[in-house]
């Protein structure tokens, strides 16, 4: 039995459930699943929410404020904040889409109602933190230029590289999110209210015929609430990337909300057209993501009714400069078609993990290197989280020391987008470089990255993995490496390891005594770099050197924070750094 399912039949026994029947609800764009349960005539839901993946205190925080505001969102009944379960109040099967799909006469009267449950949402000022469990507050995001200049980086580094097959470079990527910011900025300048963010008829339930007006309106999928604009649950609600809404249904909501709130059409109408158009870049994004990440491919076919909306919302004035930009950039053949994406990134990588973990002891000596937990996870973990976020689907991991550990790990490895497979150095441990030539069966004729697994890394203003990718020049590179600047390598106390030129072209440090820069464990190589190799043992040095040597070793400088888990000391101090910055995240 895995870890998993044990503790979905305790946390269920611990609350009487045990003996319910249970099967598995609509799929969800996230890694939450979702479980009917049934014990005689009782029924209830329950949420699993990995933590690694998912956090459950922000649901559990909106679904009783919202209660508060006399709107329904499931009775939390039961919570499990530590391992990510909650038992949740069953309402029942009439989602607003089945029931427009069953009686398309409803259509008009339900989205009114919507309506007015925003209004009313919008009628309380949102408070700074909300109460979670025993004592735990949960605040609201703020819905700020900075995080929806953010969301749209979705769109930039998913759905553009699919469609070209490799990243944007950098200084066309800055001017995209830059046009965004100067368009965003004035709307995020005015009062903030409580936002849903996934306000639609999928997420929309209707009471019984029993209830009246609002009593009758049931909210589900809260948990990404921020505060933001009034206008953006408006267009959640009436720019539905899951089914259409007429333009005429969708104008006579917004001239009703507009009415009934008191805004000022003209500059209501431009926001709303801005946000709508943030909206459904980030979707188009995010659909992207979730075939090519994720391996859902149900999305792809919802992209086209998308971009028509996001058609719509270039259409206002406001949007000239992103209408062009999107113009020049992508053919108006490609929006209406069913759209394949192209892999952009390697789609293997290997990490390097069989050394014998000498510095760290006496960590290491019961338990092996890439294990070794920092911040309530393992060393290893850390990367291949970040390999799978940034899409990279096959990664050989190889080992020697406390080999049957490692067995074991990556035999209990919860991610279903991974495929990991073991190179096994037990026999003779062969240095970095005769590690990557015995996996390279595993690891194709294409280039792939390489990975030290005593590292750990932030991501930046985009992806590092995808930055990397996007510097990368087979024409003129054999080995693209991230570099750190030697006084921000924490956790590094050597001399540095290369120079660069303004190309980004590395020189090795050689006889100086010190250099600018410092190899941070994570490369791109073409498997060619293994012609003419010995057998066994040897260093990837070899491999830097050769590279240098012929003009095509590169470097990208990493441009946030990166910590290199060499030493127990080093290992309580970085442990130390992100465990503040996941209470501050919080």
């Amino acid at each position: 039995m895995t870890d998993r399912l044990s503790q979905t039949l305790k946390f269920l026994q611990t609350h009487g459930w045990g003996a319910a029947d249970r099967w598995p609800l609509a799929d969800d764009a996230s890694f939450r699943r979702y479980f009917r349960l049934a014990q005689g005539d009782q029924k209830a839901v329950l949420m699993d929410a990995p933590p690694e993946f998912e956090d459950v205190r922000p649901f559990v925080a909106v679904a009783r404020h919202l209660a508060s505001l006399g709107l329904a969102a499931p009775e939390v009944i039961a919570v499990d904040l530590e391992n990510g379960f909650l038992l949740l109040e069953d309402m029942g099967d009439g989602l607003f889409a089945q029931v427009i799909q069953n009686d398309k006469q409803q259509e008009q009267a339900l989205y009114q109602l919507a309506i007015d449950g925003l209004i009313q949402l919008h009628k309380t000022a949102p408070p700074a933190s909300l109460p979670v469990e025993g004592g735990i507050t949960y605040s609201l995001p703020q819905y700020n230029t900075d995080l929806l200049v953010q969301e749209l980086g979705l769109f930039i580094d998913w759905y553009v590289p699919a469609l070209r097959g490799k990243p944007l470079p950098e200084k066309e990527r800055e001017a995209f999110l830059g046009l965004w910011q100067d368009l965003l900025s004035p709307v995020t300048l005015g009062p903030k209210c409580f936002t849903l963010r996934d306000y639609h008829a999928e997420n929309l339930m209707l009471r019984p015929k029993s209830e009246n007006g609002l009593s009758r309106l049931r909210l589900l999928d809260f948990q990404d609430a921020v505060l933001g604009h009034k206008a953006y649950d408006l267009v959640s609600l009436l720019q539905d990337a899951r089914r259409d809404v007429s333009p005429e249904l969708e104008q006579e909501m917004l001239a009703f909300y507009i009415t009934e709130t008191q805004q000022e059409p003209e500059s209501f109408r431009r926001d709303y057209a801005i946000l709508g158009a943030q909206r459904n870049a980030k979707i188009i994004g995010i659909f992207t993501r979730l075939f090519l990440r994720d391996g859902k491919p149900a999305y792809l076919k919802l992209i086209p009714r998308v971009w028509g909306l996001l058609a719509r919302n270039l259409d206002h004035p406001a949007l000239a400069t992103i209408r062009d930009w999107m113009d020049a950039h992508i053919s108006s053949n490609t929006r209406t078609q069913i759209f394949s994406p192209k892999p952009f990134m390697p789609l293997r990588a290997m990490i390097l993990a069989a050394g014998l973990g000498k510095r760290m002891r006496p960590l290491s000596e019961n338990c092996p290197k890439p294990l070794i937990p920092v911040a309530g996870k393992g060393v290893l973990s850390y990367t291949l989280e970040g390999l799978t976020a940034a899409g990279v689907r096959n990664v050989v991991v190889n080992m020697h020391a406390l080999a049957d550990q490692m067995i074991t790990f990556v035999n209990t490895y919860y991610d279903h987008r991974l495929t990991l497979t073991l190179s096994d150095e037990r026999d003779q441990l062969l240095d970095s470089g005769g590690g990557v030539k015995k996996a390279l069966k595993h690891l194709g004729d294409d280039p792939f990255l390489v990975l030290n697994c005593d590292m750990i890394w932030h991501d930046g203003e985009g992806q590092l993995l995808h930055r990397l990718q996007a510097f990368w020049q087979a024409d003129k590179m054999d080995i693209l490496m991230v570099l750190v600047p030697r006084e921000e390598a924490f956790g590094y106390d050597g001399p540095g390891n290369f120079f660069r030129d303004d190309e980004g072209r590395l020189t090795p440090r050689g006889a100086n005594p010190e250099a600018d820069y410092v190899y941070g464990g994570i490369l791109i190589m073409k498997p060619g770099c293994f012609n003419a190799t010995p057998e066994g043992a040897f260093s990837l040095r070899d491999q830097f050197n050769q590279a240098a040597a012929k003009g095509r070793l590169f470097g990208l400088v990493h441009d946030r924070e990166w910590y290199h888990v060499g030493t127990p000391d080093f290992r309580d101090q970085i442990e130390a750094i992100l465990v503040a910055q996941k209470e501050e995240g919080s």
